[in-house]
């Protein structure tokens, strides 16, 4: 018998309806936000990710998925950044109209050790937006973080920011880490080791608790931003303020990539434990850039779907499903139990029936497992009088109905 991949997960019938729910949601948010869909391919060139993530990223070094053909190395994107900023440029987009809001729901690949809240195969909900510079763009886009937060009836949660500053910021921030870090080293990890070395700015995104407890002993604050970026950070926060959007400054907060510059935030919630991101982004306002195009400012986030499921009270708020189960008793029933369930379905009444020619008793049996909300019986003495029965599953009350009368009747 064949087993699932490590890592990967079975959305099973009873667990679709949540995963509805959410991106049902997200589009009806996105929609007031006025941001519209994008759909990129799962498979990328795999220096499209090399190139925007960094060469010292985790994901580039350890967890990137690569599909060897010929001379060509592609890769199951990782996340959906890069691959929309490829196709803003490759589509001409910038051109439509300087400035472009972008949704995306799919999946992500990432190989690594696989546990709760962390798989291989997972999906992002995320946003785009590509073209400003400007802090009320950075405002907006956590506002819109939170809207879906409220939506998919998720509380309790924290939204942690910080400032990278520019380029030169970071550079800046940099030299001062790696000045305070001499007499520490010994005490990290040895990926934080190597990170001293080839990127130090990694260290302070370790999520080794001992390395976290040394980095919050390190100068990681904000004397290293330009006044540019420093206002910048301002500008937001009271933004934030002014829209009574709740949130913690933590200068250690630096996100996991190299394309995030000035603006950068992550949400978690203390329900999750040690994985207990739900979302996170920021801005990357050279990246278009470095791929070829203009240099145009950007800020995006993507939330973790299964993530976000595992928040409890998530979603509680779902409405029953609504279902029509149809019973037929003897093939001349059978026969204008077809035309009916047509009828249901074209007036948008959700409808099934049995096909397994089970008894009555048994087919009630099968209607109350499906969750139906009526049961509708038809045999040779319904259909000599026109009419159907209508068996009301929650008070258990039944009465016949004309046929005539039966779409009415069920939408009342």
């Amino acid at each position: 018998m064949f087993k699932r991949i490590p890592g990967t997960k079975d959305i099973l019938p009873e667990e679709t309806s949540s995963w509805q729910t959410v991106e049902a949601t997200a589009r009806r948010i996105f929609s007031l936000y006025n941001y519209q869909e994008i759909r990129t391919p799962v498979m990328e060139e795999a220096s499209l990710f090399n190139r925007t993530l960094g060469a010292t990223t985790e994901i580039v070094q350890k967890q990137m998925f690569l599909i060897h053909n010929q001379e060509d190395t592609y890769a199951l994107r990782p996340e959906g950044t890069a691959s929309i900023v490829r196709s803003y440029l490759e589509n001409n987009l910038e051109k439509a109209g300087g400035f472009t809001k972008l949704y995306y729901i799919g999946p992500m690949f990432r190989l690594e050790r696989p546990q709760k809240g962390r798989l291989r195969q997972f999906h992002h909900i995320g946003v785009e937006a590509i073209g400003s510079t400007l802090a009320s763009l950075d405002i907006e886009v956590i506002s819109l973080a939170e809207q879906l937060l409220k939506g998919f009836g998720i509380t309790g949660y924290q939204i942690k920011i910080n400032s990278l500053g520019c380029q030169k910021d970071k550079q800046a921030l940099s030299a001062a880490l790696k000045k305070s870090l001499p007499e520490k080293l010994p005490q990290l990890c040895a990926d934080c080791q190597r990170r001293a070395k080839n990127n130090v700015l990694r260290i302070l995104d370790c999520k080794n608790e001992d390395c976290q407890k040394i980095v919050k002993t390190l100068e990681a604050g904000h004397t290293h931003l330009c006044p540019d970026c420093r206002s910048h950070f301002e500008e937001v926060k009271r933004g934030l303020n002014d829209l009574n959007i709740s949130f913690q400054v933590v200068p250690q907060l630096v996100r996991g990539l190299d394309y995030y510059n000035r603006t950068v935030f992550e949400i978690t919630h203390s329900d999750l434990g040690s994985q207990d991101a739900i979302g996170a982004g920021g801005r990357y306002n050279d990246l278009v850039r470095e791929l070829g195009g203009p240099e145009l400012g950007a800020m995006g986030f993507a939330f973790g779907v299964e993530r976000l499921l595992l928040v409890p009270n998530a979603l509680k708020q779902n409405p029953p499903k609504k279902l029509v189960y149809l019973i037929t008793l003897g093939e001349a029933a059978k026969s204008a139990g077809i035309k009916i369930l047509n009828q249901l379905r074209n007036a948008e009444i959700p409808a099934d029936t049995d096909y397994l020619n089970k008894s009555l008793k048994g087919a009630m049996r099968a209607a109350n497992d499906a969750g139906a909300t009526f049961v509708l019986i038809l045999g040779d003495d319904e259909l000599k009088k026109h009419a159907i029965s209508v068996k009301d599953m929650a008070s258990s009350t039944q009465k016949e109905v004309s046929l005539q009368n039966l779409i009415q009747e069920l939408k009342c």
